[in-house]
This record gives structure tokens, sequence and C-alpha cells, in this order.
């Protein structure tokens, strides 16, 4: 009997209507929030959700079933912080921004002039200096023409969306701008500024819809910088947490994905409890197994710990990005599980600024938490990764 490998995508694939699963109600969600355009009515979003819970699955999904006359540009803040090598600024972000706002409309007609200049604009548009010289307007922006004006490339970019469904009135009811991993603003000098100038301008537009969404908690602290009580929009967002699956969620979707992998009862149930219900463990978990087998819960226990490094493949990516302050952090509440300031400031021998430098850096990469006053971590992979490699080595990852 010829054994088969599972093959369920780690990352978001091509076929997104293929592994779409059990998202109906927030994708139903998400259009009701967004059907106000003809009224000229624009509603700001905010998903939230841990890591590999399927965010970015679901508004990639989204994005794809806009109707032809709501445009949409997706930017993921990951990519240009690795691009920046952790180095994220506000210019960098616009500049991005407007260069994915360029590209929605290179398939939309008479929009295409627009996106004709795309490569003209990017280039004189530059992170270190905004020299458009010569360049006049568009749609009726003023262009920045002097070096180094930030509060004018920010003006450019954040008035575009709104131009656009402006001129193109016939053709065009909104437009639809996803930023994805949002948390990392947290990076920013000044996270609460950029907040702010997003909604000065979002305040004053009737067809321009943010949705930001990113890698944490809903009562995690950049949630509050940007829609708390004294956050920005001031708790006029709209807020969408999105859950891991339900036991019987993930029992369904492994029935309709992968039937041929087979649990008794007890299996099943440990495999709920090892994964949490997070679409992205239950693939990596799934990708290695096989066919033919019968896995009940003494199985899965041990296929768990012996392809940890391969379930657990995300966190093993990010580990290699962390500085050695971060990995020290995860180490020390790995071992105490728990710890607040004043106890985590006593096992490092570096300055409070540092250290909270460091632990700012790991809460806007989801992966530190911070709730009763007290840090950990919470992720269960990350945790379970990390204990087995320590209890197998002796010591934790370099």
């Amino acid at each position: 009997m010829v054994i088969k490998l599972p093959n369920l995508p780690l990352g978001i694939p091509s076929n997104l209507d293929k592994y779409f699963f059990n998202r109906k109600k927030e994708l139903s969600q998400i259009d009701t929030f967004l059907s106000g355009f003809k009224n000229n009515v624009a509603n700001q979003l905010l998903v939230t959700g841990r890591r590999g819970v399927g965010k970015s699955f679901l508004l990639m999904k989204l994005k794809m079933e806009l109707p032809p006359n709501v445009l949409s540009a997706y930017l993921d803040l990951s990519k240009i912080h690795g691009m920046q090598k952790g180095k994220i600024t506000e210019e960098h972000v616009m500049h991005s921004l407007f260069e994915v706002m360029l590209e929605s409309l290179k398939d939309k007609g008479s929009l295409r002039k627009i996106y004709n200049l795309k490569e003209s604009l990017l280039k004189r548009l530059s992170p270190k200096t905004y020299d458009f010289k010569g360049a006049g307007n568009l749609l009726g922006i003023p262009i920045p023409k002097v070096d180094d004006n930030y509060e004018k490339l920010s003006s450019l970019v954040m008035e575009f969306p709104q131009k656009v469904v402006d001129d193109n009135r016939k053709n065009i009811d909104g437009f639809v701008i996803i930023i994805d991993e949002f948390q990392l603003i947290g990076e920013f000098e000044n996270p609460e500024a950029f907040f702010w100038l997003v909604r000065s301008f979002t305040q004053h537009q009737d067809n321009v819809t943010y949705i930001f969404t990113g890698s944490t908690s809903a009562t995690s602290e950049i949630v509050e910088k940007i829609n708390g009580a004294h956050g920005a929009f001031g708790g006029r967002m709209i807020q969408l947490p999105v859950e891991p699956f339900s036991e019987e969620d993930t029992y369904e979707y492994l029935k309709e994905m992968i039937p041929e992998i087979k649990f008794t009862p007890q299996g099943l149930k440990r495999f709920y409890k090892c994964t949490g219900g997070y679409p992205s463990y239950i693939n990596s978990f799934c990708n290695t197994m096989s066919s033919g087998t019968v896995y009940d819960e003494e199985m899965i226990i041990e296929t768990f710990y012996n392809k940890l490094d391969q379930i657990a493949i995300m966190w093993v990516a990010i580990w290699s990005t962390l500085s050695d302050y971060e990995k020290e952090i995860i180490e020390i509440l790995m071992e105490a599980e728990a710890l607040k300031w004043n106890d985590l400031v006593s096992q490092v021998d570096y300055s409070n600024k540092t250290l909270l430098k460091y632990t700012n850096r790991l809460k806007n990469k989801g992966i530190l938490s911070h709730v009763n006053k007290k840090y950990s971590i919470n992720d269960i992979m990350l945790r379970s990764w990390l204990k087995n490699f320590k209890e197998k080595e002796g010591y934790y990852p370099p």
C-alpha cells in the first residue's frame, strides 16, 4: 500500500477557495460594514487575533471577493519590517502604501493612466528625499516640491484614495485599504502620532475604509493606542476578533480538507489540544502525518514531539530573526512562566531602558503578552517548541 503524505498550505495559497473554511460569518460581517460606500458611509475596522489564526487568509479572501466598483490595496508591514531589518519608519510605510494604492488601479480601465505613472512617481518618491520637482499634481493633490517633507508626503498618500473615488464616481464606490501586521507600527518613535494622522484624514473621507489587522490580542497595548478610550479612534473602529477553531470546527475541517488521515476519538481530542484550533498549526501538524494509519492519543503525542520542528516551523523561522536580547527575555519567561516588571528587571544585566525597548518589540511582534501587570509567552506552540528543544538539548535554540 502506498502511504500518501498530506500537503496542506502553510501560508496563503493561490487557490483561496479550496482551503477557505469556517470564516463565512466573519466575511459576512465585514461585507456588511463595507456596504455603506454607496451611501457615502465608510467604517474603519480593526481585526485582531493571535498569530496563525487565519486573519490574513480571511482578508485576502475578502479582497478577492470585493465587487469591481470597490478598489482595494493590501500592505503587509512585516515585509517592510524585514526588508528594513527591523527599522521600520513612517516614511517607509507611506512609500509602500502609495505603491500598493497605485497597483490597485492596474486593471481598472480609465484609471490605468494613473497606474502608468507608477514607476515615474515611485522613482521620485524616496524615503530620504521627497523630490517631486516638476511633477505638478496628481488628481488635484499637490505633489511635494521640497526635500524631506513628511507632512506633504503623508497628505499626498492619505488624500489619494478619496480623490480616486471622487474623480470616478460613475465606476468606483469605495476604496478598501488593508494594513496587515499593524502592531509593527509600535516600532515607530511615536506610533500614536501615526494613528492620529490616519484618523485626521479618514474622519473627512466618506468612501475610504482602512482595515488594520495584526497578530495581537483584542486587549493589547497597541490596540489601546489605536482604538482604546484614549486612542486615536477612541473606540469608533469596528473591532472584530478572529478566534481559533472550536473542537467541532477542527474535526469538520479535518474531514473536509484531509479525510485520508484517520483518528480515534481520543486521538482527535489530543490533536485539538496540541494545535489549539489554530489553522496554521493544524496544517503543519497534518503535513507530518500519513494516510493508512489510525492515530490514537499516544500516537498523536509521539508524532507531535518527534515532529515539533516541522509543526512549529513558523516559530523556528521567527526565532532566527530575534536579537540576543529578545531571546534572553523569552527564555527568562519560559522558566518563570510570568513575571512583573520589577522581577523581570532583576533577572537581566542591562538597563531598564534597554529592557523596555526589547519587551516592546516582542509585544509588537505578537510574542509577548502583558496581562494583569505580568509578562508572559502565551502561544502554545512557541512554548511547546522551546520547552521540547531544551529538554532534548539541555539549552534553548541559539
